[in-house]
């Protein structure tokens, strides 16, 4: 049984010394030093993690949720509560503008299908046309409809669970993260307690060095995206390493534009299929975890 859920490689400049023996004029023999920068490729795992850090994953939880309630931090069912005796976290005009959005998107979904279909019996340069101007106008719903949503949601930011789930995400991005050095694999992280492989985090985190830094940002993504059951396979953690790639080197300025701007979409036609791909992404991504993970080992292991 493979023990790695995923593996990728990140390069790590160092700098290297060569001696060089020579003579001089006299016959003397002299040395010189050179030194040389060199970018060697790390390799860095993430561990499948077992039963056993199942259950302290889980215990811990419970004690980091148990500390937020004693500290005063509503659940965010009490939060909930409160909020429906308020008469709900949203104003009536905000419930306006949230229902008025969705039955926008709702009409421009259905004439763009209607455009794919091609009803009206269109030329394919004005079917083309009509179609792009659609695609781009339910995206701008959706922009609308997706930080309307943020907004909402930052009111239960601040609950028990979500400041428990937080740190247990932290808790397994500092036991699941290994490098392999020389050969051995070796904990990212190490220490024998949470706090200690946190300090040993911060040490790593405020060297300022571009391995550790884009390391630290991997391990938290991949092992994010995994905690609330996005992505399980290989494929799917390929998958997510290429987004994360594409995302850091727009945000470095080394593309310019990209899939993810209307502008450099090869055509609107040519992707409308892949705007519905898109859609059952995030539909996917709105419902409920997959099944307990700890349910998948059990089956395996039987």
């Amino acid at each position: 049984m493979n023990k790695w859920m995923y593996t990728f490689k990140i390069d790590k400049t160092e700098e290297t010394q060569t001696e060089e023996k020579s003579k001089n004029e006299k016959g003397e023999e002299i040395t010189t030093v050179k030194k040389e920068t060199k970018e060697i490729p790390i390799e860095l795992k993430i561990k499948k993690p077992s039963r056993k850090l199942y259950d302290e994953a889980d215990l811990f939880y419970g004690v980091k949720l148990s500390e937020g309630i004693k500290a005063g931090l509503l659940t965010k069912t009490l939060l909930a509560k409160r909020y429906e005796n308020d008469g709900g976290p949203m104003s009536n005009p905000e419930k306006e503008k949230y229902a008025k959005l969705y039955i926008e998107l709702y009409d421009k979904e259905n004439e763009v299908q209607k455009i794919q279909l091609n009803l009206e019996k269109l030329d394919e340069e004005k079917k083309k046309e009509k179609l792009t101007e659609a695609i781009v106008e339910m995206s701008t719903i959706k922009q609308q409809l997706h930080q309307f949503e943020l907004s909402q949601q930052s009111l239960f930011d601040q609950t028990a669970e979500v400041r428990a789930r937080n740190q247990t995400i932290m808790w397994w991005v500092l036991h699941l993260s290994y490098s392999v050095e020389n050969g051995e694999e070796q904990e990212f992280f190490p220490g024998t307690s949470f706090d200690d492989r946190l300090n040993v985090y911060d040490e790593l985190e405020e060297k300022e060095d571009a391995f550790w830094a884009e390391a630290i940002r991997k391990f938290i993504y991949f092992i994010s995206f995994w905690e609330s059951g996005q992505i399980s396979t290989e494929e799917e953690f390929t998958e997510a390493e290429k987004v994360f790639d594409r995302t850091t080197q727009e945000e470095q300025g080394q593309v310019e534009g990209g899939e993810g701007n209307e502008g450099d979409l090869k055509t609107a036609y040519e992707k409308a299929e892949e705007e519905e791909q898109k859609e059952e992404v995030e539909k996917q991504q709105a419902k409920p975890k997959k099944k307990s993970r700890k349910k998948e080992l059990a089956t395996e292991d039987a």
